[in-house]
């Protein structure tokens, strides 16, 4: 390909106020929905192929701002040359210095690069929203400092035949692009190198099989004298009008097409009758055909002539079940050309490069995003990525984080969210992570480069704390005792230690007696245990006048996953109002409700 576009910056598009990035050959864009990554994509394909569908709609407006006529939005993107292996160089090849030309290349100590800022204004005497490129001859720290060439710059043919940009929107069906001849579908089986002489031939033929056809189905042959009358009465006298069961002329062949598809021995059935994600698959192949038989008919004239391609993409996952997601990726992964594409997928997450990720977010109605760095030297990045990505890549879509030591709290926290805040966490897109036994930093490390906000809610026992402390200054450089979205219960308690001490025993043991359905199950608990040995070789002795206590937290203990859901369940039941949310717990859905902008008063009505 020889050329990379490697940097982007864009000024008041659609949500997106102001952002930099750079982009490296593969680009994953992640993140909730409704953050703007779709119109990251698309400012990218206009500032490409100079897409003409624009409007008002396409410039950023603030909450309350009444848009001004004068109001530009502004698409800067940066082509630089590069190696076989994607590695930027120095300098354009020949062929590259040749397409772009003086009028665009410009010449500095660091390298050769292109730039062009591409603006959407209104034109006051046209009434409608314009394009205008203009050369950057300095790309400068930011959009402000930029130097750019007065005048216009238009785009040279060999610009426009060079560079090119295909979009896939989530929508993409080759039912519908059958039908449509500006489909990728419809542009591949319309465009044909064939002598006249042979068109001629084929389409005489076409002609004989369709009067062959009416003549032989007499419903169709009455059917065509019937409807021929109408040429009477508007036309001329040597009007004629036709049933064409079969396209006559070879452009309009993918007009009558149909893919077929069959399952071993089963029967045949047309694209239209299998599903949406089986259409939309083949949808983005015949944009793969299609490419790949431009390139080939640029190396006709021109065997050094080279192509930069950029495919853009929304969500190739949509109705696709995850081993087919991972089968379209592999095909994504091998389509030639810079790829810029956006997933809802863990699956596909799991199977991309980390460096490949950039994160999108949303503050305040304006659109951010960032791009994964590793800054990490010890190796960490691929037990980061086999850790967390493989199992728990939904942190990557989350307006917030909280991780908790283990299985009890990702299932109690849940039912105590729902009490106070009147929803389950993903309805406010936050994620409650058990991170395997204290293993805060490889999730910590991923948090920190995506800027997700993040909780931590940790047992008090010591080894527990200097886990946490030392996590969250190494990743973070941060004092985890002074950070309001850093909760440790108190005295040295577990999750389940720390219930019993704020009184709410009574319950849990009714929790307990009900799931194992027998009232006295704690007492045959203690009755059966006492005198024997616990892990570590600790003789129990429950028959001291806290026996009962510690029955209860060794009973809680040895069943973790079994008793979290029904002990949480029957304190947001069965507690007093004010205390359905156990005290700490509400002090970590207080600084939650804080960061994400939820109505924390509200929410704490909801607990009384």
């Amino acid at each position: 390909m020889g050329i990379l576009l490697s940097k982007v910056r864009i000024r008041n598009f659609r949500s997106i106020e102001s952002m930099s990035l750079d982009l490296g050959m593969s680009n994953l864009l992640i993140g909730q929905n409704n953050t703007g990554k779709t119109n990251f994509l698309r400012a990218i394909n206009i500032a490409v192929s100079g897409s003409a569908d624009i409007s008002e709609n396409d410039i950023f407006v603030a909450q309350d701002e009444r848009l001004e006529k004068s109001k530009v939005a502004l698409i800067d993107i940066m082509f630089q040359p590069v190696n076989s292996a994607g590695s930027i160089i120095k300098e354009f090849s020949v062929f590259w210095t040749s397409v772009f030309t003086d009028s665009w290349v410009t010449t500095s100590t660091e390298g050769n690069f292109v730039g062009i800022r591409t603006e959407i204004r209104l034109d006051l005497f046209k009434d409608s929203y314009i394009l205008n490129r203009r050369c950057i001859r300095q790309w400068g720290e930011d959009i402000d400092t930029a130097t750019i060439e007065i005048k216009k710059n238009a785009f040279n043919d060999d610009m426009r035949t060079s560079l090119q940009s295909f979009y896939m929107d989530a929508n993409r069906d080759i039912v519908q692009d059958l039908r449509n001849r500006k489909s990728y579908f419809g542009r591949v089986t319309s465009n044909y190198d064939l002598l006249d002489e042979k068109v001629r031939e084929i389409e005489e033929q076409l002609s004989s099989v369709n009067t062959m056809i009416i003549e032989s189905i007499p419903t169709l042959n009455k059917t065509k004298e019937r409807i021929s009358s109408i040429v009477k009465m508007i036309g001329t006298s040597s009007g004629t009008v036709e049933i064409e069961p079969l396209a006559r002329k070879i452009s309009d062949l993918n007009k009558g097409m149909d893919i077929v598809m069959q399952d071993g021995n089963a029967a045949s059935f047309p694209i239209s009758l299998h599903g949406s994600g089986t259409r939309s698959w083949i949808s983005f192949l015949t944009l793969a055909a299609f490419v790949e038989n431009q390139n080939d008919k640029l190396r006709v004239d021109d065997d050094e002539a080279e192509q930069y391609i950029m495919l853009i993409m929304e969500e190739p996952e949509a109705h696709l079940h995850p081993q087919a997601q991972r089968q379209l990726f592999e095909q994504i992964s091998h389509f030639k050309g810079q790829k810029v594409v956006s997933t809802h997928s863990p699956s596909i997450i799991a199977q991309s490069a980390l460096t490949d990720a950039i994160y999108f977010s949303k503050r305040d109605g304006k659109t951010a995003a960032i791009r994964y760095k590793a800054t990490d030297t010890h190796g960490n990045e691929e037990m980061i990525f086999r850790e967390v990505i493989n199992t728990r890549a939904d942190l990557l879509f989350a307006s917030a984080v909280i991780l908790c030591e283990g299985i009890t709290e990702e299932l109690a926290l849940p039912v105590y969210f729902y009490k106070y805040f009147g929803c389950a966490p993903f309805s406010l897109g936050v994620s409650v992570i058990n991170t395997g036994g204290q293993k805060y930093k490889q999730y910590l490390s991923l948090i920190k480069d995506f800027d997700i906000p993040w909780f931590i809610f940790s047992d008090g026992e010591e080894k527990t704390i200097q886990t946490v402390k030392t996590a969250v200054n190494d990743v973070l450089g941060l004092n985890a005792t002074d950070l309001p979205n850093v909760v440790v219960l108190e005295n040295g308690d577990d999750y389940e230690k720390y219930l019993i001490h704020e009184g709410y025993a009574d319950l849990i043991v009714e929790a307990i007696c009900g799931y194992e359905d027998k009232t006295d199950y704690l007492d045959t608990y203690i009755k059966d245990k006492n005198g024997q040995k616990r892990k570590g070789g600790i003789v129990r002795d429950y028959s001291q006048e806290d026996g009962r206590t510690k029955a209860l937290i060794d009973l809680c203990h040895e069943h973790k996953a079994d008793y979290a859901l029904p002990v949480a369940t029957k304190l947001v039941e069965k507690a007093e109002p004010k205390r359905k949310v156990p005290p700490k717990i509400k002090t970590l859905f207080s600084a939650l409700a804080d960061k994400i902008g939820t109505n924390k008063a509200h929410a704490e009505e909801k607990t009384e």
